[in-house]
Order: structure tokens, then C-alpha cells, then sequence
């Protein structure tokens, strides 16, 4: 049972914490070349798993506020990839 309590911590931390960290992390611009690019793995890594996670929780059949959650998780995580993409496609 510890473990399954756990599982549902990480989901739900995911998808609502998840998406405005994203969202967050790709407004800053890091210097170096070797901290640009883990700066963007990491970024992209964490907001695809953190929409996936959101979209799990939209989908699912849980309350209204859960769903609401998931669905303010995933619109952030969202923006925050595009942003973060479209950041450097300009330069």
C-alpha cells in the first residue's frame, strides 16, 4: 500500500508542480553551451512528463478539482515548452 501512496504523490506532483516549474525554467537563458543544453533537456524532459501526467489526470474519472489541476498543469507545461522552443528559434 506505501508504495501505491507514493506513486499517486509523484503523479499529482507532476502534474501540478510540474507544469509551472516548466513554465518557469524556460523563461531563464543559461550562458555556457554544456549548461544550455542540459538546461534544455531537463526542461524538455520535465515538461513532457509533467503534460502527460496532467493529461492522465484530466482524463481519468476523479473530481472536478483534481481535473482542474490537471488541466492548469498541462496548459502551463504547454506554454512552457512553446516558449522554451520558440526562444531560440529567433535567434
Amino acid at each position: 500500500m506505501q508504495s501505491l501512496a507514493v506513486t499517486a504523490v509523484i503523479v499529482l506532483l507532476l502534474a501540478i508542480v510540474g507544469g509551472p516549474v516548466t513554465f518557469l525554467l524556460s523563461r531563464s537563458n543559461p550562458r555556457g553551451r554544456s549548461l544550455f543544453i542540459l538546461h534544455r533537456v531537463g526542461t524538455t524532459i520535465l515538461g513532457f512528463l509533467s503534460s502527460l501526467m496532467s493529461f492522465t489526470l484530466m482524463a481519468a474519472h476523479l473530481s472536478i478539482i483534481i481535473r482542474s489541476l490537471g488541466a492548469i498543469g498541462l496548459l502551463s507545461s504547454v506554454v512552457g515548452l512553446i516558449r522554451l522552443y520558440r526562444k531560440t528559434s529567433r535567434r
